[in-house]
């Protein structure tokens, strides 16, 4: 009695023991989430990397784009009050000039004690043409990698003058403190700036822009 006994015993032990690494090796189905990502899983946050990397790039690119017009438009702002004030302080004419790839503020020599006759009110010569002999530049705007662009007062919505190589438009400031009203562009591919300007003060009245990211 006493061996089928023990015989007994052994062998449920063995059964316990079996059963015991057999629950031991088990996984759960929750367990192999925390174990590691899967394919699918990996491949998500791979593409939630790369929409958080072009969404800064391309807010980094705006951003530049819009520094850049920023800066442009500032800069010629000063530079047409500028030459509005100068033209009432010293009675003279002065004037923007928009060329190819540069603004220039330009106008009558304020140290000529002698009114220059061959200049006229408006800036230019007595034939209308403009000379670059007649004035003196007083500041200049290379416009690198933008597009100005001027519109005179009363035209059409779409009437801009972008100067050609070797051209020129001309913004003129008159001595009674008047000048056009005219519209200035400024331009980087599809992104631009447009800056209303007031006769009254030759500074900007109304802006309107576009900043494509």
């Amino acid at each position: 009695m006493s061996r089928k006994y023990f015989r007994q015993a052994k062998t449920v032990n063995s059964v316990r023991m079996m059963t015991s690494a057999a629950r031991s090796n088990r996984r759960s189905p929750q367990s192999g989430l925390h174990g590691g990502l899967t394919l699918l899983e990996t491949i998500l946050a791979m593409m939630v990397i790369l929409l958080v990397i072009g969404v800064g790039v391309g807010f980094q690119v705006g951003s530049d784009t819009d520094e850049i017009l920023r800066k442009a438009s500032i800069r010629i702002e000063a530079m047409s009050s500028r030459g509005h004030a100068m033209s009432v302080l010293h009675q003279k004419p002065f004037w923007i000039r928009v060329e190819h790839d540069k603004v220039i503020l330009a106008g009558a020599d304020v140290r000529a004690t002698q009114p220059d006759d061959s200049i006229g009110v408006a800036g230019l010569t007595e034939d209308e043409d403009f000379s670059e002999s007649n004035e003196e530049i007083y500041d200049t705007l290379n416009s690198g990698k933008t597009v100005v662009a001027l519109r005179r007062w009363g035209t059409q919505d779409d009437a801009w003058i972008e100067p050609e190589e070797g051209e020129s438009i001309i913004w003129q400031f008159q001595s009674t403190g008047l000048c056009e009203p005219v519209s200035i562009r400024v331009a980087t591919e599809d992104s631009y700036i447009i800056m209303h300007m007031n006769p009254l003060t030759a500074r900007i009245d109304e802006e309107e822009s576009v900043i494509m990211q």
